[in-house]
């Protein structure tokens, strides 16, 4: 990589930020399509989001940059200008820099959508979103925009579940608790973790899959590790399994077309992020 003046600046806002995979796929992408950019992370303070977001972009004229936990959410008052799925779902996931203003998009939810398709998931007739946090309200935005006719979410904190059910209207609660979600499992064809539930490799969420149809799909949206307690207990009783790095790698080049108005081949990037294609060439 050859950093010169001319070399375009992007990044990730967030805390923590230094083990995102972000860095990897992007200067990656911007090889692939031969762009003079180089995507950095910017650990930024809480309370100090205003102040990062204007001096990256008019001091430092920043291209654009993607906003990660714990910004999403209080980034979107900070947009001059937001796209319909940012007002929908609530938070914002990637800026990009006008001629003196912010526009913000959330290309979260299109990352999970194509996700499903690139794993050959069918769009399901119902699914249980675990969850009510930021991460759940663009896969909840997604399921919405499919035209998924059954949809419940259930979530351990009553408060922020009745949050989500204000914003998602299209949503059933169910109780956090195995014998009310398993009365609904037999129903579910894809069950979708957004919590962080399974990152530790032990915890995990109250469903039993056993409980699911043959056909169902179990969705988590950690990556790391690679299959989590629940996808692993989801195998073992012989259900598909979709972790959360394909929405990762699709997400990112839905922000690079946004930036840069192209993007690079899909199953080309999750080979090097996956490590098969780490001696590819641009």
């Amino acid at each position: 990589m050859n950093i010169s003046g001319k070399t375009k600046i992007l990044g990730v806002v967030g805390n923590p930020v230094s083990h995102s995979l972000s860095p990897a796929i992007h200067n990656y992408c911007y090889q692939l399509m031969g762009v003079d950019a180089v995507y950095l992370p910017f650990e930024v303070k809480e309370g100090y989001l205003k102040e990062a977001l204007d001096g990256f972009c008019f001091l430092l004229n920043m291209v654009g940059f993607n906003i990660t936990i714990p910004f999403k959410e209080a980034a979107v008052s900070q947009m001059d200008i937001s796209g319909k799925e940012v007002e929908a779902i609530g938070a914002v996931n990637t800026v990009k820099r006008g001629e003196d203003k912010l526009i913000g998009y959330n290309t979260d939810w299109l990352g999970f959508r194509d996700s499903l398709r690139v794993n050959g998931v069918p769009k399901p007739k119902s699914t249980l979103v675990i969850g009510a946090g930021g991460a759940s309200k663009a896969v909840a935005y997604a399921l919405l925009e499919m035209g998924v006719e059954k949809l419940w979410v259930t979530n351990r904190n009553p408060t922020r579940l009745e949050i989500f059910l204000k914003r998602f209207a299209g949503f059933e609660p169910v109780a956090w608790d195995v014998d009310a979600i398993s009365k609904v499992l037999p129903e579910v064809e894809l069950v979708v973790n957004t919590t962080s539930l399974g990152m530790d490799g032990v915890s995990l969420p109250p469903v039993d899959v056993e409980k699911l149809p043959k056909n169902a799909v179990v969705y988590d949206l950690i990556y790391e590790p690679e299959k989590t307690p629940l996808l692993k207990n989801a195998e073992e009783a012989g259900l598909r399994t979709v972790n959360g790095l394909d929405m990762l790698i699709l997400q990112a080049l839905y922000a690079i077309e946004i930036w840069f108005g192209k993007m690079p081949d899909f199953e080309r990037v999750r080979a090097y992020i996956k490590g098969e294609g780490k001696n590819a060439s641009g």
